[in-house]
């Protein structure tokens, strides 16, 4: 296996642990189950972003001085792992906002695990693969990740009656074994980026905070695409269905759409990432809208219409992803990633606590709002450059 096979399943294996224990969909499920408090089930987006965005400036300063970008990321696997053992002891030991405490907190753990990777992956990714053909790796691997989650969601979806907490927590326990395979089957993998002349270099470290204005534009753009993840968990808290019948087949819509739309995405984020984020939005905004005017008892329309989501968000990640991995280089590249995933990670906890409070102040459903904001998204991404 040469290291861009090890790349694309790594990845895969990586997008299924994320895939199964999804703040999206198999936590929300696990905490209704559970009985926690509400409000805690719209921390969990907010929560599970940003605690692994906001590290990232402070990581990508250390970085500096840590050329072996490899062990970085081997350790925020076991990180990650760790936290994931925490929340299936906390669910079958604790019920009610005991276990929602306790799992939130492992989430906390969990995404900062996911902070370290997330930004020294960026850097075995540019390693392993050149410029144009980035897009297209990541669209493989969220489709192997796809099929590979279809087999374990399809059978839960024909038999959603025997659904319950151990199912989940199993869905749990699983995501854990993949993030072990995703540690192994990359191990051999060493990257190391050229850190001379930076870590001592104080003129490099104030420029960290000053970039150029396509960075705040990508900032700006990005941090309103968010609510693409943000008003996922609102299709099972708005549906007429119970969280138990709506996991499996939440799951398995989730992975349907990185199967079939990863590629796609890929290899239209090669061509453009601008337009990867513009189109993805445009599908987001159907989902949105969908939910709002179908308010239909069947589980199976709101199983269509989250996949619909899905497909949308997999376009936003694609594409966001690419245009950071292509628009710098090198170390400034690190530095770009850290900057602005730490600012979404500021605008995933604003939000997070604007629609904490924002139901019981209003009387309709903030997915309106969502939904606006998102359309605010596409039309600012005219301000973006091309990348390319």
């Amino acid at each position: 296996m040469n290291n861009k096979q090890r790349l694309v399943a790594s990845l895969a294996a990586n997008k299924l642990a994320d895939l199964l224990i999804s703040a999206k969909t198999t936590l929300p499920a696990l905490l209704i189950t559970l009985g926690a408090p509400v409000w805690m089930i719209s921390w969990l987006v907010p929560i599970r972003e940003s605690g692994a965005l906001l590290p990232q400036s402070v990581i990508g300063i250390l970085l500096r001085s840590m050329s072996a970008r490899h062990t970085i990321w081997r350790a925020g696997i076991v990180v990650q792992m760790a936290a994931c053992l925490v929340i299936v002891a906390a669910a079958l030991m604790f019920k009610n906002s005991t276990a929602g405490w306790l799992i939130l907190a492992a989430l906390v753990v969990l995404s900062l695990g996911r902070s370290a990777c997330s930004l020294t992956v960026k850097d075995i990714e540019a390693n392993i693969a050149a410029k144009g053909e980035r897009g297209h790796l990541l669209g493989k691997a969220s489709t192997a990740s796809g099929v590979l989650t279809l087999m374990v969601a399809v059978p839960l979806v024909f038999f959603e009656q025997s659904m319950g907490l151990t199912i989940i927590v199993a869905l749990v326990a699983t995501a854990t074994a993949a993030l072990l395979l995703t540690l192994l089957i990359l191990l051999p993998v060493t990257t190391y980026v050229d850190t001379a002349g930076v870590s001592g270099d104080t003129d490099n470290q104030t420029r960290f905070w000053q970039f150029d204005s396509v960075i705040y534009r990508f900032v700006l753009v990005r941090g309103l695409f968010v609510h693409s993840a943000l008003v996922a968990p609102y299709f099972m808290l708005e549906s007429q269905s119970g969280a138990d019948e709506l996991l499996p087949l939440y799951l398995a819509a989730q992975a349907a759409a990185a199967m079939l739309s990863s590629l796609i995405w890929g290899r239209l984020s090669d061509y453009s990432a601008r337009r990867t984020l513009q189109l993805s939005g445009v599908i987001a905004v159907a989902a949105c809208m969908g939910l709002l005017w179908f308010n239909s008892e069947s589980i199976w329309v709101s199983g269509l219409l989250f996949f619909v989501l899905s497909v949308a968000h997999t376009g936003v990640r694609t594409g966001r992803k690419t245009y950071s991995l292509d628009v710098r280089e090198g170390q400034s590249r690190t530095e770009l990633v850290a900057f602005s995933n730490t600012a979404i990670g500021f605008i995933l906890l604003a939000f997070g606590a604007l629609y904490a409070v924002l139901p019981a102040m209003i009387s309709f459903s903030v997915v309106y709002i969502m939904t606006a904001v998102l359309i605010v998204a596409i039309g600012l991404t005219v301000m973006l450059p091309k990348e390319k």
